[in-house]
């Protein structure tokens, strides 16, 4: 796996430690060299959850402060980043509290449960707390980063996939594909044509589909967004039949296309820790950089 030059991710984002005199590796983390140290994964999360949260926000949702927690809120959105909360930093009985004022706020909403990532950007300690909380860890991510190389990227070859911006009609195939590859709930699948929709009209947002002659929808789709330098691919998915034959990299290209379009400078994306997604992202380019720990808290639980 190709490291990750923070040296070019300070210049572009304009944050860096300043430590580049000092022996031990000031760009990894000596206890686990494939990670960023932690002062430059924290500013690089920084970056990406406040792409992830004005993402989530789009077109009905709020981004705002519940204690020391940064969240947002959408109740058109029925993907999970649209309504979850990120970066809680503080002494250990202001994350407490916060956690404890998420509950509430998170059942205020309509949403069945509390959901908080914990990345670089959130207390070391939060297991223990979110532990003696109520809370559970229920997915060991990690965050990719891909950074793009303009010389490399005017020799790239255009891709034997055919692959285009969706367009109102796909939407409802995109829906389809992307309820099954998340396991969504049948609510959840039927509002998510609309909230394509208005991502469709939002400039910041991209969605391109797989065309395949055989079929009458869409083989395959790369959701992503992109805003102040950072690009996201949020979502990638091939149907089963179709994968293993180079149509997900092609997907994957075209989305990091589409977030340097629109002025990104670092595209991120996030998959489990080890897992198959890991591996795919890491074989088209892009870098291991930190872990992401989803917690969550069912609200209904409290009302029992």
């Amino acid at each position: 796996m190709r490291r990750f030059h923070a040296r070019h991710t300070a210049a572009t984002c304009g944050r860096w430690s300043g430590r580049q005199n000092v022996v031990v590796d000031p760009l990894h983390d000596p206890d686990d060299e494939e990670l960023l140290a932690p002062e430059q994964a924290r500013d690089l999360a920084a970056l990406v959850e406040r792409a992830q949260l004005a993402s989530g926000a789009v077109r009905e949702g709020r981004v705002g402060k519940v204690g020391v927690a940064d969240v947002v809120l959408n109740a058109g959105n029925p993907l999970a980043l649209g309504n979850r909360a990120c970066g809680l930093w503080g002494t250990s009985a202001e994350v407490a509290t916060t956690l404890f004022r998420l509950e509430s706020v998170f059942a205020e909403a309509g949403r069945p449960e509390a959901v908080v990532h914990a990345s670089p950007t959130t207390v070391a300690d939060i297991e223990g707390i979110a532990d003696d909380s109520g809370w559970h860890a229920v997915t060991e991510n990690v965050a990719l980063l891909y950074r793009p190389d303009p010389a490399a990227r005017e020799t790239e070859a255009i891709g034997t996939h055919p692959v285009r911006e969706a367009a109102q009609d796909d939407l409802p195939s995109v829906a389809e594909l992307l309820a099954d590859e998340l396991d969504l709930s049948s609510g959840a699948e039927r509002r998510l044509p609309r909230h394509l929709g208005q991502r469709l009209d939002d400039p910041r947002c991209f969605l391109h589909v797989l065309e395949d002659g055989e079929l009458e929808r869409a083989a395959g789709f790369v959701l992503g967004f992109a805003e102040s330098g950072m690009g996201l691919i949020e979502h990638i998915a091939v149907r089963p039949g179709r994968r293993n034959r180079g149509r997900g990299r092609e997907l994957l290209r075209v989305g990091v296309d589409a977030a340097l379009d629109r002025g990104a400078l670092l595209v991120a994306t996030h998959a489990e820790d080890g897992g198959s997604a890991q591996r795919f992202a890491e074989s088209c380019g892009f870098e291991t950089a930190y872990p992401v720990t989803a917690y969550t808290r069912r609200v209904d639980e409290l009302l029992e």
